[in-house]
């Protein structure tokens, strides 16, 4: 049982005004406890607390006991910190498992004088839901390799809706005959789901939400200017590397891959014949540029193959999303394996047009923690690129409650029917 339980039946009165971000990361798990401010959140408190190598593998949890331990120390540490214990929770998900696409439907209208309703909308959600669970089912299944595979819904988000080719924001009470929905949906193995139901369960946290991690990322960080000329954003953590596309307006996708930071650590280890731990500390120091000129070289050629394969296989990622379409020229990046340099530089050394459909060679951008929208940090202990995917969860927990009605609530109605 969770050593906060007696805390937190305490402090009621904090359990709507404020809300914990949990990052459950492959190297760091991440708290952050946020006091809601309109829609603005102000993060109060921050706990960071270290995992062991078995604890994860790529992204997923590998050892439920001990990551519930772990996160139960991350929690206590930033709830400590303010003095303040809120019971609902946004958690982030990752893993290459999880599969966030948009998927598209156009419904016919019998009658196109008549004005747009509730159960028009609902009906064309099913249409779009039940197309996404079946290309989700048939994507995890073909990759790896079993007939069929239980898939959970983590979340959905309306992106587009158009009458007649016209967009709206809200379709009610228009008048048409074709009504096309947009939909971004994340789903993952029911395995993986099932034991962060769980890791919340015991520490006594209300689930309000699960989202993959390189969707709040982007969601967090996209500008008006960004969904209004697209952007790739790239978070490299600790077990996988997150890719997010916004384009036409609205998050079109999302996958993961499994390089992540702890590959790098593994190949310096190799390299420079240290063990893990002073190979990460080593990494750490590099990426902060605190290593003096012979050692930062030593790094630089042991860090820079990892670097080349992990460019690769995000090139490879998006010319799954692309879709033949053009890709945004900007790519940001995030995640603790952001302030290596050499990710970057190979970033920028690739001839992205010679294979992928970009209109000219992407800029290149490393994220910082003020580039999230909407969070502000008291604490002063949110100020490296790792900082920024949890705070990318807080934007998504404060944004929960701004889901425009009625299209909300009919999605909910329509996720509750159809059990996904």
């Amino acid at each position: 049982m969770s050593k906060r339980k007696f805390s937190l039946l305490r402090r009621r009165d904090d359990f709507r005004t404020h809300l914990t971000a949990v990052d459950i990361g492959t190297e760091v798990i991440k708290a952050l406890v946020m006091k809601r401010e309109d829609d603005r959140g102000i993060v109060i408190g921050v706990g960071k607390v270290r995992q062991s190598l078995t604890d994860m593998q790529a992204g997923a949890v590998a050892d439920i006991q001990s990551v519930i331990d772990n996160c139960d120390r991350a929690l206590s540490e930033a709830e400590d910190m303010c003095q303040v214990v809120p019971g609902q929770a946004v958690i982030g998900v990752a893993g290459e498992q999880i599969k966030g696409f948009s998927t598209s439907a156009s419904v016919p209208r019998q009658q196109p004088q008549s004005r747009i309703t509730e159960a028009d909308l609902a009906n064309a959600l099913q249409v779009v839901q039940r197309r996404a669970l079946r290309e989700a089912v048939r994507q995890m299944s073909q990759e790896l390799g079993v007939p069929e595979i239980n898939v959970k819904l983590v979340h959905s988000a309306i992106t587009s809706v158009r009458v007649d080719g016209y967009n709206v924001t809200n379709p009610l009470d228009f008048q048409g005959r074709v009504l096309d929905i947009t939909v971004f949906n994340t789903f993952a193995p029911l395995t993986h789901i099932g034991a962060l139901q769980t890791i919340a369960q015991e520490l006594d946290l209300e689930l309000v939400a699960m989202v993959a991690e390189p969707y709040a990322l982007a969601r967090g960080c996209a500008t008006d200017e960004v969904y209004e000329f697209g952007g790739i954003f790239i978070d490299v953590g600790g077990g996988t590397t997150d890719v997010a596309l916004v384009r036409s307006g609205g998050i079109e996708g999302t996958r993961m891959f499994a390089l992540g930071g702890r590959s790098f650590t593994k190949r310096v280890a190799s390299e420079l014949n240290m063990s893990l731990e002073q190979a990460e500390q080593f990494k750490v120091a590099h990426g902060e540029g605190r290593l003096p000129a012979d050692q930062r070289a030593l790094a630089h050629q042991a860090v820079t193959p990892n670097a080349e394969v992990l460019v690769q296989g995000v090139a490879l990622t998006l010319d799954e999303l692309a879709h033949g379409e053009m890709l945004p020229p900007a790519i940001y990046l995030a995640g603790g394996g952001a302030g290596l340099p050499e990710i970057a530089q190979q970033l920028s050394a690739l001839n992205w047009t010679d294979y992928l459909p970009f209109s000219k060679p992407p800029t290149i951008r490393v994220l910082t923690p003020a580039d999230v929208r909407g969070i502000f940090d008291t604490t002063g202990l949110l100020v490296a690129s790792q900082d920024i995917t949890p705070m990318g969860l807080a934007h998504h927990a404060i944004q929960l409650d701004r889901n425009e009605e009625p299209m909300g609530g009919v999605m909910r109605r329509v996720m509750k029917a159809m059990k996904v």
